[in-house]
């Protein structure tokens, strides 16, 4: 499970150095900056519901 957690990670810092590229490219209010922040949120959150979920389990 721990190389899920790390690849998981990975993907998230992935979309993270895209958003801030972007928004340093484009700035915060153009739409590709304010899609990638959605894309990014939405994978926290899934990162979030997983890890939780594996915790009540336990």
């Amino acid at each position: 499970m721990k190389h899920v957690a790390s690849e998981r990670e990975s993907e998230l810092e992935h979309e993270r150095a895209s958003l801030y590229e972007l928004a340093a490219i484009y700035g915060l209010q153009h739409p590709l900056v304010i899609r990638q922040s959605e894309i990014l949120d939405e994978m926290i959150n899934r990162y979030n519901r997983m890890f939780l979920g594996r915790l009540q389990t336990k």
